[in-house]
């Protein structure tokens, strides 16, 4: 992703001019067609590149152009107001279930996510960082041991994906959320119920910020 984005922002190619074809870019990148698909569904969010009007390959965007907040494209569906509020209740909730179970397996898990996390946050990886983000979150919901919660934090992954690809592309954010992540995971290891349910609405109170919701809007 960092890669990508500094062949981009050194002016190869120019804003108008079509990337590379995906096998060609991946090559150059030495990265998997799966992960440039990642990246490069990141950086058409952002609005760094646009889709060709055939959809078949990029371009550059002019940076005159790109958006000052990355547009929500669930919205038809899903409004992000509503996607936070989902998160606020829900995700809370299994961190405090998670603080009552037995956990000593997982807590490592979730010192490796997070060791993950704060790696692409320092390097700007925004694929890693939002794949990690996610898989914090989702470890969290497993941990709750409330199988109904873990399915429907699976179901709508692409949804919560989503809304944490926003977060990712405010790079100047990054650091904040893993060090918000950190006291989750604190309040978890302690078994501490109520400290782990207000350090996850803290944390997605602030997530819903930065990704840009009004202040009225954040839970």
């Amino acid at each position: 992703m960092a890669a990508l984005r500094s062949m981009i922002g050194d002016g190869k190619p120019q804003p108008g001019d079509a990337l590379p074809p995906q096998r060609d870019l991946a090559r150059t990148l030495n990265v998997s067609r799966a992960t440039l698909r990642e990246a490069l569904s990141i950086l058409a969010t952002l609005g760094e590149i646009v889709a060709k009007d055939n959809g078949r390959g990029f371009l550059c965007a002019d940076p005159a152009d790109m958006p000052a907040t990355p547009p929500w494209r669930f919205g038809a569906r899903y409004p992000l107001a509503e996607v936070y509020q989902f998160r606020y209740v829900v995700e809370s909730y299994a961190a405090e279930l998670a603080a009552i179970s037995d956990t000593a397996d997982e807590i490592g898990a979730l010192r490796a996510t997070i060791a993950v996390f704060r790696k692409a946050a320092s390097a700007e990886d925004l694929v890693a960082y939002a794949q990690a983000d996610f898989d914090f979150h989702h470890l969290v919901m497993s941990i709750s041991r409330n199988k109904l919660l873990v399915d429907m934090h699976q179901t709508f992954a692409s949804v919560l994906l989503e809304s944490q690809r926003l977060i990712a592309g405010r790079r100047g954010n990054l650091l904040m959320a893993v060090q918000e992540h950190d006291h989750i995971l604190q309040a978890i290891a302690m078994r501490d119920p109520d400290g782990a349910r207000y350090y996850m609405r803290k944390h997605l109170s602030m997530a819903a910020s930065r990704a840009g919701l009004p202040f009225s809007e954040v839970p």
